[in-house]
């Protein structure tokens, strides 16, 4: 599996059941899973066992919901996710209809992504680089899918009068209506915020100070030279969130949680610098000096959530990402 079939070529769909029993290929949870999650998988797994007696899988999300045990919303976003990955393909009727799906080839889809199969594990697994693209698409895919529903609860409030739960009947309204810096909760928050502003920083080269330069300057009007700088101070922004999340000193030492020490070590991110930006079409292209791009490209998936919110808070985009070897 380690030539990737043409990507005009459509995927074709599951081979028919030839027996009562379903079947998921190993691919889905060698590659898939550790992707999508558990919720993604409880659903293909769900429809493979009712496409023998239902080929077409008619459904709607509250019967999805109901026989899995999920909720109606993250069904719908594990709708969503399992065809952006091409696992299955939906047919959407509207109104009370409901749907129907179709399940892909799980092994062609990996096929495609350049999965490659190991005799010494018996087990499938991708390139570091296109497992970071396809965890960071799926992220800004979250993101879209919570800001959605941010929206619609906004729009199903209103500006109806907040209730004091029976629980709390003797607490004023006044106090319920506090923001959260302002109760104990949040002094504790503040407190929390400075320490981490204070974390002393290891690797001097990352100190200066980001500028608040908030869109890409044009390759044009300021020249390559301006285009890097900018990139370079932002990138000072991201390694210092980075440095946070890994070095709290804060934390005593125990040997179930990660040392975010090591890991900054190890993953090399102390040796990650710009070495140049462009654009992709029209996402931004960051290339990246490492130490070793392997490694670090391994840190980067490991730490893909607090990464990938660090490159949007900085650079307020979908960044592209490229490691190179760095030069000594």
């Amino acid at each position: 599996m380690t030539e990737a079939p043409s990507a005009s070529a459509e995927i074709p769909p599951r081979g028919k059941p030839k027996s009562p029993y379903c079947w998921l290929g190993n691919e889905l949870v060698d590659v898939f899973l550790p992707i999508m999650g558990a919720d993604c998988l409880a659903i293909y797994a769900y429809f493979a066992r009712r496409e023998f007696s239902d080929p077409k899988l008619k459904h709607s999300v509250r019967e999805v919901a109901d026989a899995t045990k999920l909720g109606i919303t993250t069904v719908s976003r594990s709708l969503e996710i399992l065809e952006h990955l091409g696992l299955i393909k939906l047919t959407r009727f509207g109104g009370c209809k409901g749907s129907e799906c179709q399940l892909l080839d799980s092994r062609e889809v990996a096929a495609r992504l350049g999965a490659e199969y190991h005799s010494r594990t018996l087990s499938f697994s991708l390139a570091p680089d296109v497992a970071y693209r396809l965890n960071t698409e799926l992220e800004t895919l979250r993101d879209k899918q919570q800001r959605k529903l941010s929206r619609t609860a906004s729009r199903n409030c209103g500006n109806r009068r907040r209730a004091v739960s029976r629980r709390n009947a003797s607490v004023s309204s006044g106090i319920h209506q506090r923001s959260t810096r302002e109760t104990p909760a949040g002094f504790h928050l503040l407190l929390e915020e400075r320490r981490i502003e204070n974390i002393p920083s290891p690797t001097p080269s990352h100190d200066r100070k980001a500028e608040n330069t908030k869109t890409f300057p044009d390759d044009d009007e300021a020249g390559q030279d301006a285009v890097l700088q900018w990139a370079r101070a932002k990138f000072d922004g991201v390694i210092k969130d980075m440095k946070s999340h890994l070095l709290d000193t804060s934390r005593p030492p125990s040997p179930y949680l990660t040392n975010g020490f090591t890991d900054w070590q190890g993953f090399g991110f102390d040796s990650l610098a710009v070495a140049r930006m462009s654009r992709r079409g029209a996402t931004p292209l960051l290339v990246l000096f490492a130490n070793d791009p392997a490694m670090a490209w391994r840190g980067l998936d490991k730490y893909r959530k607090k990464w990938g919110e660090s490159v949007r808070k900085w650079y307020e985009c979908e960044v592209q990402l490229e490691l190179i070897q760095a030069e000594h």
